[in-house]
This record gives structure tokens, sequence and C-alpha cells, in this order.
């Protein structure tokens, strides 16, 4: 297009009108974000219709984080291969056709493939539609712009879709959530096909020289660490035969990648993605923030079934809170990264303070006495709190990681924040949770205990925080994260 002309989305055929084109992607990119082929809101109906327990679908649904995260570092190898119209189709033809095979499998390692592809296609499809959607978004590809925008579709819709998915079982069942599904995708197959003509950015790429061995080791190194997490309470951890194996194999996969990384021209993940400046500080707040979230997953959901006895519609109709917060919380990181040009660590300090202080209410709030009512301003500050950390940190990785490492760096983080963080939080509180009740044998008291030693560990993560934040400003050289680890470790000898 030439140099100051409006932009236009030329992936459309001529027919379509031009104010029509970008709210086409932003439909298309809600239909991928509901598409799963695992879904964690039917996780108690799916689970008696398969045979399976809650674990397995747990597994099952942390395995189509997995796939999404593993395409990373092919994304703009994909979308320089293809047209914007072929990977649209492409995308939604797979979810459709694992949506239609889910219901009826019983095998849950054919399980586990089908949904690793899921959320691999899954994130094919919600590529292809950020990717376009960019330079309307952010004409100057200011990423704090961006990212608010991508952060509160894919976290907070996320909980708009449970609700619906929630609506679906309470009516009709779980398998009518997989129908409804292909549904929107036939949509999505038909819109490409009418509306929009084969279109490519770039210059045609080959797939050529792709670590495709590398991709697949870095997924068993992830899922088995995950399954070593999720299983672990339930085969009484390292006195399985099936942890240790498990964990035997995360280790051995990961020692595979290291080589492959010293030895191969093209690894799936360069060595130079983990040189990206504070990677490890930004892999442990991460790891702290999953942990930190996983009281709203374990004990917020015990509390109001099994303390304050909501039921299934009205536990659902909590997630409206978080949407609310997260909507505000994408609002203020856009207004303070993009327009107050703020640092990345305060806004990051101000993000997980929240999260502290929706601990902290929690706190005071388990009582067998407590309205739903009092619930809805922590869990507003929930999602505000967890969307800006999620922001801020990307941002501050954009920034710092070179563009060419940058969707590694992304899969990294992914290991983290979409693998291992969540299931490991969710063990450390049921596991947790089962000392305290052998210890109170009350589920308040214990629920209480527990959120009051997660309000210390917050204030921790706060302190590490601040510290690195003001580090400049102090005469006396502050420790590093891997420095108070080793200082720890030797004043223990």
């Amino acid at each position: 297009m030439p140099q100051n002309a409006p932009f236009r989305f030329l992936s459309f055929k001529e027919f379509v009108p031009d104010p029509l084109r970008f709210w086409i992607y932003i439909f298309f990119l809600l239909v991928f974000q509901f598409s799963n082929g695992m879904y964690f809101s039917a996780m108690n109906q799916m689970a008696d219709s398969l045979s399976l327990k809650p674990d397995d679908v747990k597994m099952l649904g942390n395995t189509v984080l997995v796939g999404l995260t593993m395409y990373f570092p092919l994304a703009f190898r994909l979308k320089f291969r293809f047209t914007n119209q072929t990977c649209l189709i492409t995308a939604a033809l797979v979810l459709i056709l694992i949506n239609l095979i889910v219901p009826h499998v019983r095998s849950q390692p054919l399980l586990m493939a089908l949904c690793f592809i899921a959320g691999f296609f899954r994130l094919f499809g919600t590529f292809e539609c950020f990717s376009s959607i960019l330079p309307k978004v952010a004409p100057t590809h200011n990423y704090a712009v961006f990212l608010s925008l991508v952060f509160f579709v894919v976290l907070g819709f996320i909980h708009v879709f449970d609700i619906a998915s929630s609506r679906i079982m309470y009516y009709y069942s779980w398998q009518y959530i997989h129908y409804f599904a292909v549904g929107l995708l036939l949509l999505v197959v038909l819109g490409a096909f009418t509306l929009m003509q084969p279109f490519r950015q770039m210059p045609k790429m080959l797939l050529l020289g792709i670590d495709w061995l590398g991709m697949g080791l870095w997924s068993i190194f992830i899922l088995a660490a995950i399954f070593v997490a999720q299983y672990g309470e339930q085969l009484d951890w390292f006195h399985s035969s099936y942890i240790r194996a498990a964990m035997g194999i995360s280790l051995l996969s990961l020692a595979a990648n290291i080589l492959r990384m010293t030895h191969i021209r093209h690894p799936f993940i360069e060595p130079f993605a983990f040189k990206t400046l504070n990677l490890l500080n930004l892999l442990l707040l991460f790891l702290f923030l999953d942990i930190l979230l996983s009281t709203q997953q374990v004990l917020q959901n015990i509390f109001t079934n099994a303390v304050l006895g909501l039921d299934y519609l009205s536990n659902a109709n909590l997630y409206w809170l978080d949407v609310l917060g997260m909507l505000l919380g994408a609002l203020f990181s856009w207004h303070c990264l993009a327009k107050l040009k703020m640092e990345h660590k305060l806004v990051t300090f101000i993000g997980m303070s929240f999260i502290v202080l929706y601990i902290t209410m929690m706190y005071f709030l388990i009582t067998p006495y407590t309205n739903i009512e009092k619930l809805y301003f922590p869990l507003i500050c929930c999602g505000f709190g967890h969307v800006i950390v999620f922001i801020a940190l990307t941002v501050y990785a954009q920034a710092t990681a070179p563009f060419k490492n940058y969707f590694q760096v992304l899969c990294i983080l992914g290991l983290i924040r979409t693998g291992i963080g969540s299931p490991l939080g969710d063990a450390i509180y049921a596991r947790a949770l089962e000392a305290q009740m052998s210890i109170h044998s009350s589920i308040i008291v214990s629920i209480r205990e527990l959120f009051g030693w997660s309000i210390v560990l917050g204030i921790f993560v706060l302190i590490i925080i601040a510290i690195s934040r003001f580090k400049k400003h102090i005469s006396h050289p502050i420790p590093t994260l891997l420095r108070l680890y080793v200082i720890c470790r030797r004043a223990m000898r």
C-alpha cells in the first residue's frame, strides 16, 4: 500500500466492506479461543462419561496448553509458508475433526495426542488472526498496546466461554460443547472460503530445516514434568514407579535437548534464546504467579463448593468478576505502559500487589457465613492483577529479546506459564491441604491457614520485585535471586 494510506486488510475479496473486515477477524479469533480438544468446565461430566479421573482430564487440558506453547517457534515459518485463507481453513478443519472425534475416544494416550494437536492448531488459527490485525490495532507496532488486547482476549474470553459451556452442560451434556464448537468452526471455514482470497504478506518460505525432533523432545520434557505434578499426590509421589519413570524421562529429554542445542545448526530452541536478559527472573515470576493463582483454582473452589455450597451455575457466574477485572487490568496496562511509559517492574509490582490483595481479602472471608457478594471485589482484584502481570512481563520479554529469538523465548516462558506452573501450584496446595486437614480436621481452618501462608509468599515476591526495582538507589549491593539461593545453600551447610 502507498505510504500514509489507510490500512486495509488485503486478504479479503473486494466486495467485503473495509469496516467489516476487522470484525470478521475478531469473530474468527474468538471462535479459535473457544475451540479446544478438552474443556475444563466439562471436567466432572467428561470424567464420568469417559471413565477418567479428574486428574486425567486435567492432564489432557494441560496437554492442550503444551501443544499451544510448542507452536510459537514455528509461528512465522508457517505464516509465511501458507496464505491467510489456507491457515484459517486448515486450523478450523483440524479442530472440527478433533472435536468430533474426542467424545468417542476412550484411550487416554490417544486423547493426549489429539489434545496436543488441538492446542497446536488452536494457536495456528489464533496467531493468524492476531498477526493480521496487529497493523490495525498498533500501527506503530507498540506491543504494550497490542499485548493488552491479546491477553484480555486470551485470558478474559476463556472465562466467558467457560460460562457459556457451563450453561450448555447444565441444560444438555458435555458432548454438546464439542458440537457447538464444530458449528462455530464451520462458520470460520465458510467465512474464510467465501469472503477471503489467498494472500501472503511475505515471499513464500519453505518448511526446511525445522527441528521436528527437538519439538517432540521439548514436548516430552514438559509433559513428563506435568505428569509428575499432576499425579504425584494420587500415586504417592516417588514411591510410585510411574512417577520415578516420568521424572527420569523428563530429565533425559531435557539433557537430549541441551545436547542437541549445542550440536545441530538449527535447534527448535536456540541457545541464544536462553541468554535473553533476565530470563531466569521472568521464569521465576511466572512460576510465583501461577502458584499464587492456584489459591483461586484450589482453595477458593473448595471453599465455594464445600463450605458455601454454591451450585454449578453460581460458581460459573463468578467468572464474570474475573472478566471484569481483566478488562480493567488490560486498560490499566495499556495506559501505564503505552501512554505513561512506566517501568515494567513497577507495573509488575502493581499487578502482583492486587493478587496479594485478593489472597489477603479471601483470608478474612473464609467463614461459613460469607455472602457470595463479598467475593465480588476480591475476584475483580485477582483478574486485574493476573492480566497486568502477564502483559508487563511479556512486553518486557519483547523489549529485551532479539526478534529472531522472541518466539522461542515465548515458548520457554510458556513452559512455565502454560506448562508446569499451574499443575505445580495445584499440587502444592492439594498436598498442603491434606497435611493441614490431618492437623486441624476442619476445612475452614485448613483453607484459612493456607491463605495465610500464601500471603507470606506473596509479600516475599513483592519484596524481591521492590528490591530489584530500587537497587540502583541503594549503596550496598543487593543479591539477585540466584545469589540469594547460593547464600541460603551455604547457610544450610
